[in-house]
């Protein structure tokens, strides 16, 4: 323990740093703490004397008592100390040996990990609420399966009937487990990418084909215009990923309009090595307030009378996606009617344009 009159010497001298200062024997005792020490932490100071600095004091990645005591000075420990009330705070520990006797200690509360934790709680927060609305997603196709496989055995439905809205159903599950699956890749930096050069005109003329065929083409007048240039010209691209993309782009389109026209267009870039495909439609357009964040999750605009589709995980999905291109997509109202989707993508890969 460090000596008496050591201890009332610094006293006056610790009590005038602007920083949590304590001193403390081989032990972790302390003998002598400044008021900022003892205000941060909500103790006396007469309660911190004889209490265990390492009762208050922790390293983030490692065991302080050990980090102190393998050398003479430490700069730049994290450390998260430990208030009266069982919370913590996160601070940056400089400590200095003097002989065997005391061990001085000056922490000072770090903005650099308290942002750290600041974001570990937000992204937390973000988790929780993309269960929460995720398990909600999940449920709602699947009370009709239910309902309806209850309607068809008690026959107040035919069984055909059933079967066709049950399938329905079975096809927007699937659709919204894939996308959860894609987002959680997304976010975690799994999703994997097969990169080949394939002819972007292609992938847009079966896309439209498909979507044709599908429920949502039947009452859309599809229109697909492109030069001679943007027909021929070859990306380096994820043919299945970039399928994907355009098939929640012009899906959407066709979904958002109803009855009406869509029109999908090419255009090159050549000066910037860009290729852009433009998807327009003339539907009722996106809602002023919704407009800035149509690229989040779990964000849709309505149809008609306030009816929404989609699970809002698309657009999401196709952003991540087009930027691992090393592209951008953007969207905008149409001055008379509608909105527009530009979807941008280099013609090399990003590997291989770096």
């Amino acid at each position: 323990m460090p000596s008496t009159r050591m201890v009332q010497g610094m006293d006056g001298l610790i009590d005038s740093i602007p920083l949590l200062v304590c001193v403390a024997g081989p032990d972790g005792s302390i003998a002598s703490a400044n008021g900022y020490f003892a205000q941060a932490t909500g103790f006396t100071k007469g309660e911190l004397a004889g209490m265990s600095v390492f009762d208050l004091v922790s390293e983030r990645k490692g065991a302080l008592k050990e980090t102190l005591a393998a050398c003479d000075s430490v700069k730049e420990v994290d450390v998260l100390v430990k208030r009266k009330d069982g919370t913590e705070f996160p601070g940056i520990l400089a400590a200095s040996r003097q002989g065997d006797s005391t061990i001085g200690m000056a922490i000072t509360e770090s903005s650099r990990l308290r942002q750290e934790n600041e974001e570990l709680r937000r992204k937390e927060s973000l988790k929780d609420e993309f269960i929460a609305i995720a398990s909600h997603e999940l449920r709602t196709p699947i009370q009709p399966i239910l309902g309806l496989a209850l309607l068809a055995k008690k026959g107040a439905i035919s069984s055909d009937e059933a079967w066709d809205s049950v399938l329905k159903e079975a096809r927007r599950l699937t659709q919204l487990a894939n996308d959860i699956l894609d987002v959680s890749r997304i976010e975690n930096g799994t999703l994997r990418y097969n990169f080949a050069k394939a002819n972007v005109a292609e992938i847009v003329d079966y896309v439209v084909r498909n979507i044709k065929m599908g429920e949502l083409g039947r009452e859309i007048d599809f229109s697909v215009s492109m030069d001679d240039a943007a027909r021929a010209a070859q990306c380096d691209l994820d043919r299945q990923r970039i399928t994907q993309v355009l098939t929640n782009v012009i899906g959407n389109a066709a979904k958002f309009t109803g009855k009406g026209r869509v029109a999908i267009g090419a255009r090159i870039d050549a000066k910037n090595s860009w290729y852009d495909i433009v998807v327009s439609d003339d539907g009722g357009g996106i809602p002023a307030a919704v407009l800035p964040h149509m690229f989040k999750k779990f964000i849709t605009r309505s149809v008609g009378e306030g009816e929404k589709h989609g699970s809002g995980l698309g657009l999401f999905i196709s952003r991540a996606i087009v930027a691992s291109h090393g592209g951008t997509i953007y969207l905008y109202n149409n001055e008379d009617r509608g909105a527009t989707f530009v979807i941008r993508l280099p013609f090399e890969r990003p590997n291989a344009l770096a």
